[in-house]
């Protein structure tokens, strides 16, 4: 089901002449929902028309999209639902709005009081967990360190287990040709290393630093199930040229699912009927696989007799 507004939806519903029926529900209604193909049902925080500015950057806009938000984590902390599937956030709109975030990722991470989270971003063969998101460059390579990369390292075994992934961990390297020995770099000496060693110490199955420009050459090719990537665009170039309008953006730590799109809000797009529905119908799908193995995990583990 959709948390959103009836007022914006019917707009479309009507610009796009769509027989989707909306059928409104309460958070009470949600354990014992029927759904109905072509039936959009919908807990709705609704909101004026003339209020809304579409195709554009507004505080209305990024308060409302705080505010389906807000009640999303609200079911998932009193356990009505699983977890959550989120569309595209203009970060400009939420901080007109007063929410001085980069994204849903680190607001999530927030309000479920959760301190060691990572961004996973899943195409076809590509999957990549980053050690730092939406920061500048020069910020990222600052938060190269080998207590981040090593926990890092053990986010991607657990990202595996949750979305169900076989294979090595690999761990990329920082510099041109991880450094040359210390010519141009020495991260992948003294952090990268060390932090992949420790981890392996902890019998987790990974490698690295890996040489990033051949990386991914590899990963194609099936040797890697999950790469552990030093900052934002190393894992999300290869990602998106990949897979891209079909990939997932996972945050693994949570207490609860969530998934997203691999895109923005393409607001130069707005009302033209020409969306691509890819990417959203993919997290959707990965959501419900990643509830399922959680659900399978936590039906093992009541099975466990802690009596001795």
């Amino acid at each position: 089901f959709v948390i959103g507004s009836k007022t914006i939806l019917e707009h479309y519903i009507k610009q796009t002449k769509s027989d989707l029926e909306i059928i409104e529900i309460g958070r009470n209604d949600i354990q014992n929902l029927s759904l109905k193909n072509n039936t959009l049902h919908l807990i709705n925080i609704d909101t004026n028309l003339d209020e809304i500015k579409f195709g554009t950057h507004s505080e209305k806009g990024g308060a409302l999209s705080i505010a389906y938000l807000d009640f999303a984590i609200s079911l998932c902390k009193t356990k009505y639902i699983d977890g959550i599937v989120t569309c595209p956030i203009s970060k400009d709109s939420i901080n007109m709005a007063g929410f001085k975030y980069s994204g849903h990722t680190e607001y999530l991470a927030e309000k479920s009081k959760t301190e060691d989270f990572a961004m996973v971003l899943k195409g076809k063969k590509v999957v990549v967990l980053l050690n730092s998101t939406h920061v500048s460059l020069k910020e990222a390579i600052n938060r190269v360190t080998k207590e981040s990369v090593l926990n890092k390292i053990r986010l991607a075994q657990k990202a595996k287990k949750e979305l169900g992934l076989t294979g090595s961990i690999a761990v990329a390297g920082l510099n041109p040709h991880n450094g040359e020995n210390g010519l141009f770099g020495t991260e992948e000496i003294e952090i990268i290393a060390p932090a992949v060693e420790e981890a392996q110490k902890e019998g987790i199955d990974c490698e690295g630093p890996i040489v990033p420009d051949s990386l991914f050459v590899k990963v194609v090719k099936g040797q890697y199930a999950i790469s552990v990537v030093m900052y934002h665009d190393q894992g999300l170039i290869p990602m998106k040229m990949e897979s891209f309008g079909m990939g997932v953006n996972v945050t693994i730590g949570l207490p609860f699912v969530r998934t997203s799109v691999d895109h923005g809000t393409a607001f130069d797009i707005v009302g033209k009927n020409l969306t691509d529905i890819g990417s959203l119908r993919e997290a959707i799908n990965l959501g419900n696989e990643c509830a399922k193995i959680r659900k399978a995990d936590i039906s093992r583990l009541a099975e466990v007799d802690y009596s001795n």
